[in-house]
């Protein structure tokens, strides 16, 4: 009984940050975190199905819980193939929350060219972020000191 609760535990926590990164502004950036979540919650539920839905045990579990974690992952991993954001300037920092500015930042998609955006970037944890588009003609000027460091 202990251990279905911990494992309902670590699954609905790791598969509602994951969640919370696809639906929210909120972002991981560090893609091993992102991905080393990603295997958690695919290994849980593969096991929850497996041992505590259809009452698989041993070796049989083991094995059925390798190949099905195996195939998510790929199947995920191919379907969640992420790019990344790169900070070209920073813009403006906020007077009152160091963990606060705002960047311009580009993302290369090959031969498509790159993407462009400006983001309202609050960092909540190292490698946990809040990132919401803005347009720099809405920026208060009052809240935001103009400094335009170069980060490439």
């Amino acid at each position: 009984m202990k251990t279905r609760v911990i494992s309902y535990f670590f699954w609905m926590l790791s598969t509602g940050i994951i969640l919370l990164d696809k639906i929210t502004p909120l972002e991981i950036t560090n893609i091993k975190i992102y991905y080393c979540l990603l295997i958690v919650s695919i290994t849980l539920s593969t096991i929850i199905i497996l041992r505590f839905w259809l009452k698989l045990k041993g070796e049989t579990l083991l094995l059925s819980t390798a190949i099905c974690v195996a195939l998510l992952f790929a199947i995920t991993y191919i379907l969640t193939w992420r790019l990344e954001w790169k900070t070209e300037t920073i813009l403006y920092k906020n007077l009152h929350l160091q963990n606060r500015t705002i960047e311009f930042q580009r993302m290369d998609l090959g031969v498509f060219g790159t993407k462009s955006r400006t983001i309202d970037r609050m960092r909540i944890l190292p490698y946990v972020e809040w990132n919401k588009e803005i347009r720099v003609s809405e920026i208060d000027t009052l809240t935001w000191k103009k400094v335009n460091i170069d980060q490439t």
